[in-house]
């Protein structure tokens, strides 16, 4: 019996036909539309399954039921729910994607998947000025019911999460690893603050899979498919935060931009955006006044039938190779943000500095006058601290 709509599933009650969509997802070279083509002609995911000695080529090989009961143990044990694509709990506006993940899997609550989103995006090297802008963008956002979705980054995003979680608003973090995967470490807290407010931590990943680069532009498009509309701010001209908005764009999404000043790299993305033709959002407001006042069937009435992405949508990324747009490293990737980072042309606090660095002030007194000799901050009349 097919589950409510939101309703788990958990994964000792699997039902064979869910068992072997599973399969599916997790065998190589099966993406979405691989997915879609094999159950037009086949019908169910159990046929595609009896049939695959006659379907697969040059030994093509499913993936093994074992492994699939592995994954299914793992993410019991975590007290981790899945669903796949088939089943009523899956959220409808993703459904009617044409590269819609096979699965999901996750953490809390699944009703949340359900609700009516806003993605917000941005560069994990934020600005402290930034950061404080979009936690007050998410929380004012998160208390007209709309759902704040992110991708648990550092910078933006963990200010997109906290700002709804201070709202007691939902919020949904889709993830680069799997729905375990403690990416960033230092926002493990943040991640149970999620969970226990009644968000999610979702995956299309397998459970126990590692965050790698290659795996968070698949991440974005699910934060675009799950958005009414796409926000982002502060990003550079090659940020993956652009690549958030062109699926926002392929999906008939509403992309909003917020201005920044042009001598910070920041403010190159969303000022580049708004070039061409994103909205201008400068609060929430200006968010809540295009968006209908109720949500549209699915989301989808701006998406002709089954056919959901836009023919030949304006790319976003003329000029820079695909290959050249930056992507989180987890192995590179340094914990925490260099006190330039925080800085931006508008001036920041000491005492807003302190907290956010968790530094004596000595010590931060320190490093800022270095910044200072060097020519990279400098001090307001006011007593506040700026990028020079």
């Amino acid at each position: 019996m097919p589950p409510s709509s939101f309703s788990p599933i958990l994964p000792p009650m699997l039902t064979p036909a869910q068992k072997a969509t599973l399969r599916l997802a997790r065998t190589p070279r099966i993406g979405p539309v691989t997915y879609r083509r094999l159950i037009t002609r086949y019908g169910t995911a159990e046929e595609i399954i009896e049939r695959w000695p006659h379907i697969a080529k040059n030994g093509h090989i499913l993936a093994s039921l074992g492994d699939i009961e592995k994954e299914l143990e793992l993410t019991g044990k975590a007290g981790g729910w899945l669903i796949t694509i088939e089943d009523d709990a899956y959220p409808q506006v993703l459904k009617h994607l044409a590269d819609s993940p096979l699965t999901l899997s996750g953490l809390g609550s699944v009703r949340a998947l359900s609700t009516r989103h806003i993605g917000i995006v941005g560069t994990r090297n934020a600005s402290l000025a930034g950061t404080q802008w979009v936690e007050d963008l998410s929380h004012t956002l998160a208390k007209t019911g709309l759902t704040i979705t992110s991708g648990l980054a550092r910078g933006m995003d963990g200010a997109a999460h906290k700002g709804a979680l201070k709202a007691a608003g939902l919020t949904v973090a889709v993830l680069g690893g799997g729905a375990d995967s403690l990416y960033p470490p230092e926002h493990t807290k943040l991640r149970e603050q999620i969970t226990e407010g009644g968000g999610a931590i979702i995956s299309e990943q397998p459970w126990g899979t590692p965050p790698r680069a290659e795996l968070f532009p698949r991440r974005n498009r699910i934060i675009a498919g799950l958005s009414e509309a796409v926000v982002v701010a502060e990003a550079s001209r090659h940020s993956g935060s652009l690549i958030t908005a062109q699926y926002a764009l392929e999906y008939g999404k509403e992309v909003f931009a917020v201005p920044g000043n042009p001598t910070d790299p920041r403010a190159a993305g969303p000022n580049w955006l708004l070039k061409n033709g994103a909205t201008l959002t400068e609060n929430a407001q200006d968010i809540l006044d295009a968006l209908p006042a109720h949500a549209p069937a699915h989301l989808s009435s701006r998406l002709p039938g089954t056919n959901d992405r836009i023919q030949n949508p304006p790319s976003l990324f003329q000029g820079i190779p695909y290959s050249q747009l930056s992507t989180p490293n987890p192995h590179l990737e340094t914990p925490g943000s260099q006190l330039i980072d925080l800085l931006s042309p508008q001036g920041v606090e000491l005492d807003d500095l302190i907290r956010e660095t968790g530094q004596k002030e000595t010590a931060l007194m320190a490093e800022l006058t270095e910044l200072e000799l060097m020519g990279q901050a400098q001090r307001t009349p006011d007593g506040r601290w700026q990028k020079a």
